[in-house]
């Protein structure tokens, strides 16, 4: 199966959206780069993690992560 990547940025966005997918029945893995025994390092060189979605799902799960991304950025008034 094809898959493609997402990188996310920390622990909060991946339960977001891990748990936007899991509503919208897309399926996915969730992989994180964080080794205690390493002391972070593959954070700090690889980043915090990525989801793999199979590619069936990409446009859909694009839109999401775009939505999820910009609900960030929005002020509050």
């Amino acid at each position: 199966m094809d898959t493609f990547r997402i990188k996310l940025d920390n622990q909060f966005e991946a339960e977001l959206y891990t748990n936007i997918l899991d509503e919208e029945a897309i399926p996915h893995v969730l992989i994180t780069n964080n080794s205690l025994a390493y002391n972070g390092i593959f954070e700090l060189t690889m980043g915090w993690g990525y989801v793999d979605i199979p590619v069936e799902h990409e446009n859909k799960a694009l839109i999401l992560y775009k939505a999820l991304k910009d609900s960030f950025n929005k002020e509050e008034i």
